[in-house]
């Protein structure tokens, strides 16, 4: 399925590499460097850690590819629906990765992977994560990718409503969901974000499905 040039398939292990760089850049401000590595080893952590984490996710993970590239990546998930279960489950060497890369490194960045979780309600569709690559900004995928969830959301009944957190402190994305019909349904500070993020400040949107915009 696509649009404009832009093709949404749901994500294969194929494209694995290109979609955990492109959210580790999308990101970058959440993943402050770790003590004592270099910026390639915090990748390899991170992609270790990721890469455990999508083969085990309740999340329904989408890829974006433009001319074959992938630009960008989202997730959804709902309530009693599985996610990724064609992908195998990877193991997770902890002692070894603790060993390489420091055993307070190593929970921190599977912390900050980890924490972000929220459990959907009944007839709620989330997005957990929306990444689009930085030379496509300002170039409308976001809200090309926006309508596109919002008509899948639709289509799976009997979701009434498409939800997401965003921090803060990112204003493009909240002007985006703001722009695609999204309002700000509560406000949240978390004293264990900030300690792994530096980010306590969040905002829970929503946007009721059927709603155009």
């Amino acid at each position: 399925m696509g649009g404009k040039m832009l093709d949404i398939q749901p994500y294969r292990e194929s494209c694995r590499l290109q979609t955990a760089a492109l959210i580790y850049s999308a990101f970058d401000d959440k993943f402050q460097r770790q003590c004592g590595l270099s910026a390639r080893q915090q990748w390899r952590l991170f992609y270790w850690l990721w890469s455990w984490k999508q083969s085990t996710s309740q999340e329904q993970s989408f890829v974006v590819r433009r001319a074959g590239k992938v630009v960008a990546a989202f997730g959804l998930k709902s309530a009693g629906r599985l996610g990724n279960s064609a992908l195998r489950e990877r193991p997770l060497p902890i002692l070894r990765l603790c060993r390489r890369y420091g055993m307070l490194n190593f929970w921190r960045m599977y912390l900050q992977i980890v924490t972000l979780q929220h459990d959907p309600a009944g007839g709620e569709l989330y997005l957990s994560y929306l990444a689009v690559d930085e030379k496509q900004r300002g170039k409308g995928v976001g809200k090309m990718l926006i309508q596109w969830i919002t008509e899948y959301a639709a289509a799976q009944r009997p979701n009434r409503w498409l939800r997401l957190h965003v921090s803060q402190q990112n204003t493009g994305a909240r002007r985006l969901y703001q722009q695609c019909g999204f309002n700000i349904g509560r406000r949240e500070r978390h004293a264990s974000l900030w300690l792994l993020f530096r980010q306590a400040n969040w905002l829970f949107m929503e946007k009721r499905i059927g709603e155009t915009r």
